[in-house]
């Protein structure tokens, strides 16, 4: 391991840079952020960084080097004017991409190391770009009307952003490089339908609780699904299930070889989906 890596951060207006950074907190690296938003970040997150022994930093205060990593998230872009930064064309510094894997953006591998693909993400607030489209319709229905119905049944493989800042920190913290290509999706398959019945049940029983209007199907305890783990890898050759229009899962492999090169756990989503939808819907609700 590194005595103190140093990390630099970009992208990081949106949950999934918050959930980075929280979880960096609580390591001993040096974070490296836009240096317009290194005041703010200081601010909010003072208690952590008095009392643990990470450290942050604007990106004026400390520059590329070779060592050093870049881990860039979402569309960019990842440089400003008013931040004085040269490019990121600096010898020995590995850069990382990380993208929504629902966007299907092919990158340029001349000027990254890595390219990160992020498939349904549940994010802890609003976020356009790393949110599936889907969700934000599903939302619109709940709050209009109380329910919203399966129109098709794709299969989703959610994922916490808690889980996913918690896998990427593993590996910023330890001397493996990023595989050039990878994926990071959840291992449970979740049809449509049992998504919106997890997030009729949980949207509905939260308005209960504000307005004190509470039924017996609210205070009725209700089975999670029964989804079980399924292999982490894909095979190559196995032919698409069109009939029930399932989406095949995106290979972890790569990633869960790598987690288990560092520190023998490998990819083991920890934060249950039910807490992970009430998560991505009470910023909504708010």
């Amino acid at each position: 391991m590194r005595s103190t890596p140093i990390v630099h951060l970009r992208g990081i207006d949106s949950s999934l840079g918050d959930a980075m950074i929280e979880r960096l907190l609580r390591t001993h690296a040096c974070i490296v952020v836009p240096h317009s938003t290194v005041e703010e970040l200081t601010a909010r997150y003072s208690a952590d960084l008095e009392f643990g022994e990470c450290e942050l930093y604007g990106s004026d205060q400390v520059p590329f080097e070779a060592g050093h990593r870049l881990f860039l998230m979402g569309l960019g872009p990842f440089t400003a004017p008013s931040d004085g930064e040269r490019g990121f064309d600096v010898d020995g510094l590995e850069i990382v991409l990380a993208l929504p894997g629902h966007l299907g953006i092919e990158t340029e591998h001349e000027w990254i190391d890595s390219h990160i693909e992020v498939h349904d993400l549940l994010p802890r607030r609003q976020d356009l770009v790393w949110q599936s489209p889907r969700f934000q319709t599903w939302m619109e229905s709940l709050r209009s009307s109380g329910t919203v119905i399966a129109n098709d049944s794709p299969q989703y493989w959610w994922v916490s952003d808690i889980d996913v800042a918690d896998a990427l920190v593993r590996i910023l913290l330890s001397d493996e490089p990023f595989s050039s290509e990878m994926k990071i999706s959840g291992r449970r398959p979740w049809s449509e339908e049992q998504t919106l019945e997890e997030l009729s049940l949980l949207y509905n029983r939260t308005v209960a609780g504000r307005t004190g209007r509470f039924s017996v199907e609210h205070l009725t305890a209700a089975p999670t699904p029964s989804i079980e783990v399924q292999s982490l890898i894909v095979q190559p050759n196995l032919p698409m299930d069109v009939d029930e229009n399932a989406r095949k899962r995106p290979d972890l492999s790569p990633l869960h070889d790598l987690l288990h090169r560092i520190d023998g756990d490998g990819w083991r989503p920890l934060v249950p989906i039910r807490t992970a939808l009430m998560h991505s819907l009470a910023d909504y609700i708010e």
